[in-house]
């Protein structure tokens, strides 16, 4: 019986020390999964962490205008500006306000397009094209942020290219801008 005995404590220490080792296990998986959590600011309590802290100063909203194109000054030697492409306005427009820079670029070079949307937050507006006597999406959005959205197209078609923001849950369209491609 004593080898009976022997064995019998063997198998009831290596259980014991298995069961230790997955006691460990789920303690280590548990401290680092909350770590991790609140590194990342995602346990909604009031202590921010380093990513994704909610209360880390006042929000910038987003440019009203675009940057200027830093090319541009040496692209043009006519001393004379540009004209505005935003303030032509459809009739009919309501709250959404569009800008464009530069009115004029060479083909696929980046226009911005930055506005505001009072009252808006958490929405996609659509880029549309006047085309064939039509808007249509030409595939860029942007998303309004308190207010505020900012985008950019990039266009291969020359000529003059007439462009607005165009908010599909309301039917709303914003002023139409020109951008001349050539």
């Amino acid at each position: 019986m004593d080898e009976e005995e022997d064995r019998s404590e063997e198998v009831r220490s290596a259980l014991l020390k298995a069961l230790a080792v997955v006691v460990v296990i789920g303690v280590v998986i548990a401290l680092g999964t909350t770590i991790v959590v609140h590194a990342l600011g995602l346990n909604g309590g009031d202590s921010p962490g380093p990513v994704g802290s909610g209360d880390s100063g006042p929000v910038q909203p987003l440019p009203t205008t675009a940057l200027p194109n830093p090319d541009e000054d040496t692209q043009s030697a006519d001393p004379s500006p540009s004209p505005s492409a935003s303030t032509s306005r459809d009739a009919g427009t309501g709250r959404i306000v569009l800008e464009v820079s530069p009115v004029a670029a060479r083909p696929n070079e980046r226009v911005n397009l930055t506005g505001k949307y009072p009252g808006a937050d958490n929405l996609a507006l659509q880029v549309q094209r006047f085309d064939a006597g039509k808007w249509s999406n030409f595939g860029v959005s942007a998303s309004v942020r308190v207010g505020t959205y900012a985008t950019y197209i990039m266009t291969g078609r020359a000529g003059e290219q007439r462009f607005r923001m165009f908010d599909p849950s309301t039917n709303e369209g914003s002023n139409v801008v020109l951008v001349t491609i050539g």
